[in-house]
């Protein structure tokens, strides 16, 4: 356990993205959550009773592969059912061994444009939590299958929800710039907004 225990420390404390689940549970009602890219960030299982984790990553695969780390997560959670998840080691465009249409949530972090390949997973009214780091929350944006209804903010690593505004976002700094799928494929990373968000939050149509 010492080696997954430091290990999942040290990326966490790198991170520091715990709260922002511990945000996410006390806003909405998720019990099941798919994480696309998650390496060995494992905090989605403190709040969430399952949780998918995707990762293709040599390092990510020899973490889950030592159960050893399971101890972190019975010692962190917050529900009184037991915990559950599963780890896929491949391509999170693959499709995956789990029913499309019944997650609550997906989680879209620094691994590329997770909502366009997994949306398929989530229920409607499920949520999608992103940042935009490959432009995968301005894709959202743009998706007439989400609707965008709040953004959290971090501030001295606290993390903040808040729904009002919102209209003011996914405004881009530079003026004229012709702005399409393409072209964040192209560049592998968001744009600059003139007033960006932490993390996005939208909902399934």
């Amino acid at each position: 356990m010492k080696d997954s225990f430091n290990e999942y420390l040290i990326y966490e404390n790198k991170m520091q993205r715990q709260g922002l689940f511990e945000v996410i549970s006390q806003k909405f009602e998720i019990k099941k959550a798919i994480y696309p890219g998650s390496y060995i960030h494992i905090s989605p299982s403190f709040y969430f009773e399952e949780v998918v984790y995707i990762d293709m990553d040599k390092k990510a695969k020899k973490f889950f592969t030592d159960k050893s780390f399971e101890k972190i997560i019975e010692q962190k959670k917050v529900y009184s059912k037991e915990f559950c998840y599963r780890f896929y080691p491949y391509d999170y465009n693959t499709l995956m061994h789990e029913e499309v249409g019944t997650f609550d949530l997906l989680i879209s972090q620094y691994a590329g444009l997770i909502s366009r390949s997994c949306k398929k997973y989530l229920k409607k009214g499920g949520l999608l939590l992103v940042n935009n780091s490959h432009g995968d929350a301005q894709f959202a944006n743009w998706d007439a299958d989400f609707e965008f209804i709040a953004v959290i903010n971090r501030r001295n690593n606290k993390f903040y929800y808040s729904s009002e505004n919102l209209k003011t976002y996914f405004r881009p700094k530079k003026e004229g710039l012709n702005i399409n799928l393409e072209y964040l494929l192209s560049i592998n990373k968001g744009i600059g907004f003139k007033k960006a968000a932490a993390h996005y939050i939208f909902r399934k149509k």
